[in-house]
């Protein structure tokens, strides 16, 4: 008991404790280390002012038991205190248990170069519920690694009470007052709805803040036992003013956020609001829900006709209703992992609120970089909207959308809103659900937008709205791209690939398509209307857009060069000859088209002086309907027409002979047909 004594130490003492604590007084150190040798309370009512040698103070100094059940949170806001005015760091090398779950009165606020660091892969075990377990407010410096959040609580998704926000606004405007300098005249801190107020960390105008090397972690295996968020980014009101309604613009964003390495296993909403220059790298996310009680019930907290909570994704960068023009801005995403664990009821929020997928851009978003991104959420890739100068790179999605109903139109990736200087390359849309009526992928609206190696890939698909390739507007670029279904039942007609709203193809300008098609229907049986179509450019625009789109199964070509467009479909039969003087071909010349070319190979040699012919007519006396004659010995003979007048009716093929085939000979027949019209 220093009996309320100022102890001041010479230079460079070190304090030994075995057991013992100093209380009731003021120890003023000089270069002073402290050297506890065991794990009790060492400090008690006692101010510390001076040097110290101590590059970390412990929890334990001050009180805090750290068994991973005593409620620690008194002691551990003496140790931020203390290491705040000496400016040291603060370990954690125990398991500690902060109860931080009443509402509006225990979150723990962390001040200017708060350095929160982790030891024997120690657990910081929280509970907060509707409050934050803590407020990085206006503060600056902050930097928390090597440690793990154990979130251990349980939610009601049907409790959603107004009166706490109350409480939380003003345990924040307390907090400003008293450590910011911020005067409140005739309004309250700034309000972002009641579930922001869940988040386990909520940034609010911050500045220069790092985690590295930190998990998130769910204590519970059920989704109401799932941390409701984790990060919220919010706009604030800034230090040192006074504020009233008439001087709102006074906000600001959180900035300069760092996170790396981080693990987020258990989680409802994981990264939300408005932020810039965040850099994520190396991030993991593994089970994910939505808001729920543990037997599904108020799924998305749906309560009296209403969601109280919104889609929750593992990012959804927003500008969050942004009143003082603050948006997302110079983001980096690298190396983002997030392996859709789903767990919690199958069923979907049945309206179109909004699902669950991983990556939510929207509104409006500048400088945005984003590689190597993986996700297996069974929602899908994401929402993408008025985003500017973004990079997509290396991104791999594998998702079940059939899950919602399809007039929802939930792809995997859906845009949202206009894209200006946009890139995405090196990607891959895999959707895993048995039958499709929805295309993985959206059509967009933007400029300057490029697609290069975007691949996308279907299992069983039906009936589709057009697309899934589609960029309106100008300046666009598609190329090395490709679409493969494992099997098309699709019957509808005239749907196209390329799809441009009105605007673009009547004025749409320097666009570019180059695209494969692999698994598309057979089109045998409506040349006209099976087939892929493009909605690219209309004849009335004569600008210069080029599109090209591949359909491997079936041999068919489009190839469109301003208003003008052609098709080129190439059809091959093995035709093995029996009796008589004529046999007709399985394939034909459908309306519309005329054959630019023919290739006929004998691949079995036929009837001696047998002469034989591809004709359009059954009878081997009309030569005015012979197309080529054919080799009656091994080899091939080509033919090329220079016309390019169609057919105005269907034309059947023969093979036709001046005499008997006598079951002698086998021919391959290949024929190249166009089809020329202009615009769509």
């Amino acid at each position: 008991d220093l009996e309320g004594a100022t102890i001041t130490l010479p230079e460079g003492v070190t304090l030994y404790f075995n057991g013992g604590l100093l209380t009731n007084g003021t120890l003023t150190a000089n270069e002073t280390l402290i050297a506890p040798q065991s794990s009790s309370q060492i400090l008690d009512t006692v101010s510390l002012s001076g040097t110290f040698e101590n590059e970390y103070i412990m929890p334990y100094w001050f009180g805090a038991a750290m068994d991973g059940v005593t409620d620690d949170r008194d002691a551990f806001i003496k140790t931020l205190a203390y290491a705040e005015s000496l400016g040291l760091k603060v370990l954690v090398d125990k398991d500690m248990f902060l109860d931080v779950e009443e509402t509006g009165t225990k979150s723990i606020f962390l001040d200017d170069n708060t350095w929160i660091e982790g030891a024997n892969e120690a657990n910081i075990i929280i509970n907060n519920l509707l409050s934050p377990a803590f407020f990085i407010a206006l503060s600056e410096d902050v930097t928390i690694k090597d440690i793990t959040f154990l979130y251990d609580q349980e939610y009601d998704a049907s409790y959603f009470e107004t009166t706490d926000n109350t409480k939380n606004q003003q345990q924040l405007e307390d907090y400003m007052t008293k450590n910011k300098n911020v005067t409140f005249l005739s309004t309250n801190p700034v309000w972002k709805g009641p579930s922001a107020f869940r988040a386990v960390f909520s940034l609010e105008a911050s500045k220069n803040i790092l985690f590295e090397n930190v998990a998130f972690k769910a204590k519970g295996a059920t989704a109401n036992k799932f941390m409701q968020y984790v990060f919220k980014f919010k706009e604030q009101y800034t230090s040192n003013q006074s504020i009233s309604s008439g001087n709102i613009e006074d906000a600001a964003i959180p900035t300069n956020i760092t996170l790396k390495n981080i693990i987020i296993d258990g989680a409802i909403m994981g990264l939300q609001g408005n932020v810039e220059n965040l850099t994520v790298d190396n991030l993991k996310s593994y089970r994910y829900s939505d808001l729920q009680n543990e037997d599904g019930s108020y799924l998305g907290a749906y309560i009296d006709g209403g969601y109280k909570f919104p889609p929750p994704h593992l990012f959804y960068l927003t500008t969050d209703s942004s009143f003082s023009g603050k948006y997302p801005n110079n983001i980096i995403l690298l190396n983002v992992t997030d392996y859709g664990d789903y767990i919690g009821t199958t069923e979907v929020r049945p309206t179109i609120s909004g699902y669950c997928n991983s990556l939510k851009l929207v509104d409006q978003i500048e400088n945005i970089t984003v590689d190597n991104y993986k996700t297996y959420r069974r929602d899908g890739l994401g929402d993408m909207g008025g985003i500017t100068n973004g990079v997509f790179t290396n991104i791999y999605a594998e998702s079940t959308i059939a899950i919602f109903d399809p007039s929802y139109s939930f792809p995997s990736l859906r845009f949202v809103g206009e894209l200006t200087n946009v890139s995405f390359k090196n990607i891959t849309i895999k959707d895993n659900s048995k039958t499709l009526e929805l295309y993985p992928l959206d059509v967009v609206i933007g400029n300057y937008v490029t697609m290069d190696n975007v691949h996308v890939h279907v299992n069983e698909l039906i009936n589709t709205p057009h697309g899934p390739f589609g960029i309106s507007g100008s300046n666009n670029e598609v190329v090395n791209s490709s679409l493969t279904i494992q099997n098309h039942l699709g019957k509808e007609t005239y749907k196209a690939l390329i799809y441009n709203n009105n605007e673009t193809l009547d004025n749409g300008a320097n666009n570019h398509y180059e695209i494969e098609v692999n698994g598309w229907r057979d089109i045998s049986n409506d040349a006209n209307g099976l087939p892929i179509r493009m909605l690219f450019q209309n004849s009335s625009n004569t600008n210069d857009n080029y599109a090209k789109v591949v359909d491997t199964n079936n041999d068919f070509t489009i190839e469109q060069k301003g208003e003008v467009k052609q098709d080129t479909w190439t059809r091959t039969e093995e035709v093995e000859l029996g009796t008589g003087s004529s046999q007709i071909l399985n394939i034909n010349i459908p309306t519309n088209f005329y054959v630019k070319s023919v290739n006929l190979t004998t691949l079995e040699a036929l009837e001696d002086g047998l002469e034989v012919y591809l004709s359009t007519n059954s009878s081997s006396n009309n030569s005015s309907s012979w197309v080529s004659e054919i080799s009656t010995t091994l080899g091939s003979t080509s033919k090329t027409f220079s016309g390019n007048t169609a057919h105005t009716s269907g034309q059947l093929l023969y093979l036709v002979a001046n005499g008997d085939f006598d079951n002698k000979g086998k021919v391959s027949v290949e024929l190249v047909l166009g089809r020329t019209t202009n615009g769509n």
